[in-house]
C-alpha cells in the first residue's frame, strides 16, 4: 500500500480535482446517515466483458419513478471471467429489496436510458464499497468523488484474497505482450525509462516504443504526481502498478486519469495467487 503521508496528499489532490464538479459529487461518498429515496431490486444481467453493474431501482415516493441505474466507481473487468460475477451476484442477492439513497452524477440518462451515479444505504456505506469489499470488482479511480474510499474497501479484498484477488490472472503483465485490448487493465511492471516529448511523459516498460507496453501523463497529470512526491524520473528501475482504459497503438497503450491510478507495491505480490 502507499505510505499514509503520501496517499493523504494523493487524497488532496483528488479533493482538488473536485472544485469544478457539481456540489451533489461530493455528497455521493460523504457517508453521512440520509433518509431512502427509492428500493433495490435486482442487478440486471451482465453481458460478457469488462462492464459496470447495472441495477434496478424503484422510487419510494410517486416523485421518484422506478429507474435503471450504471454505478458509478466500479469496474468488472473481463479477465476476472466468472470470480467477479460469482461475488457480484452474491452480494446483490443479499442486498435484494434494500431501501438505498440514489445519488446521480448527472443531469441526464445516457443513450442506453440508464442513469449514472452511486447508491448508498441509510448508514452511510455504499452499493460500491460492498461489491468491491468482497472482491467483485475494481475501483475506477477516474470517477474521483468516491476514490479514496473505494480503493480501500477494494484494499480490504485484496489483503484477505476475497473475489477476484484469489486469482492471479486478473494482472496484467506490462513487461509482456498484451492480449485482449482494448480493455480496461490492472497492470504490473518494471519500468525501463522515462521519455518526453513535448507536453507528454512517457512510462515506458520496455525498450522497443512500437510492441512494448507506454503509459502516457498529460502535463497536469505529471504536475499532480511531483506535487504528491512522486515524480516520474524516480519510476524509472522501479515496479509499479496502474490501472485505466489501455489501447492497442502497436502495444499496450494508456493514458493516467489520475494520480491514484499509479501506485508503488509492495512486497508482497498478488501476481503469485491463483
Amino acid at each position: 500500500m502507499l505510505p499514509a503521508a503520501r496517499f493523504v496528499t494523493l487524497s488532496s489532490l483528488v479533493v482538488a480535482l473536485l472544485a469544478a464538479q457539481p456540489s451533489r459529487a461530493m455528497d455521493a461518498c460523504v457517508g453521512d446517515p440520509a433518509a431512502p429515496t427509492h428500493r433495490l431490486e435486482e442487478a440486471l444481467p451482465l453481458p460478457t466483458g469488462t462492464v459496470r453493474p447495472v441495477v434496478e431501482l424503484t422510487g419510494l415516493q410517486p416523485a421518484q419513478p422506478a429507474a435503471t441505474i450504471l454505478i458509478e466507481g466500479v469496474i468488472l473487468p473481463a479477465r476476472a471471467g466468472e470470480t467477479a460475477r460469482t461475488a457480484y451476484s452474491d452480494v446483490m442477492a443479499d442486498l435484494h429489496d434494500t431501501l438505498v439513497v440514489f445519488t446521480p452524477s448527472a443531469d441526464t440518462p445516457d443513450r442506453h436510458s440508464r442513469l449514472h451515479g452511486t447508491i448508498r444505504f441509510s448508514d452511510g456505506d455504499s452499493l460500491g464499497e460492498r461489491l468491491l469489499a468482497a472482491g467483485a470488482g475494481l475501483a475506477d479511480v477516474a470517477f474521483t468523488p468516491c476514490a479514496t474510499r473505494f480503493l480501500a474497501a477494494e484494499a480490504g479484498a485484496r489483503a484477505e484474497k476475497r473475489g477476484i484477488w484469489r486469482q492471479s490472472r486478473i494482472w496484467t503483465d506490462l513487461n509482456a505482450a498484451a492480449t485482449n485490448l482494448p480493455d480496461y487493465v490492472l497492470g504490473r511492471g518494471k519500468v525501463a525509462s522515462i521519455g518526453r516529448s513535448g507536453r507528454t511523459t512517457y512510462i515506458n516498460f520496455g525498450g522497443n516504443f512500437r510492441t512494448d507496453a507506454t503509459v502516457r501523463l498529460r502535463e497536469a497529470m505529471t504536475s499532480a504526481l511531483v506535487a504528491a512526491g512522486q515524480s516520474p524520473d524516480s519510476l524509472s528501475g522501479r515496479v509499479v502498478e496502474v490501472r485505466g482504459w489501455a489501447n492497442r497503438r502497436d502495444g499496450l497503450d494508456m493514458e493516467l486519469e489520475s494520480p491514484l491510478a499509479l501506485r508503488l507495491p509492495g512486497g508482497t505480490s498478488d501476481l503469485t495467487t491463483d
